[in-house]
């Protein structure tokens, strides 16, 4: 992969405002499957559950940026995840729309010597990846 410069950043938007760029981004997508059994035989159909998105992010806890994200937090405030490209094209996916995000939990990472980490997990009630 010669030439990237990895320039795309996964930021927190509220409407059309960027909130702060992410420095970590951890999805998990689960679509449990739970299989059927009868008295004659096993696995003969399954059951489809309801499918989860969840993800967790690292964001630096500087200026208010932590503060803005704890009140939306607490008040059930949606958000969505967008990305900002500043040159090139150098992102797996063309746009990723994950909308209806909420938080759950937050912990804050406190270090002797840089910039301490605030890590909020989230769900994702909508998820639309558009691939280049």
């Amino acid at each position: 992969m010669p030439d990237v410069k990895w320039d795309t950043r996964l930021t927190v938007m509220l409407d059309t405002t960027v909130v702060t760029p992410i420095d970590s981004f951890t999805p998990t997508f689960n679509s449990p499957v739970q299989p059927l059994h009868s008295l004659e035989a096993d696995n003969v159909a399954h059951v489809v559950q309801p499918k989860a998105f969840t993800f967790s992010m690292a964001v630096k806890a500087i200026g208010p940026v932590v503060a803005k994200l704890t009140q939306m937090a607490l008040s059930h405030t949606s958000f969505k995840i967008g990305v900002q490209e500043a040159t090139g094209s150098d992102w797996t996916f063309q746009q990723i729309a994950f909308s209806d995000c909420f938080i759950t939990s937050t912990a804050s990472t406190i270090v002797i010597d840089g910039v301490p980490t605030t890590t909020f997990n989230c769900i994702c009630l909508e998820v639309i990846p558009t691939s280049a």
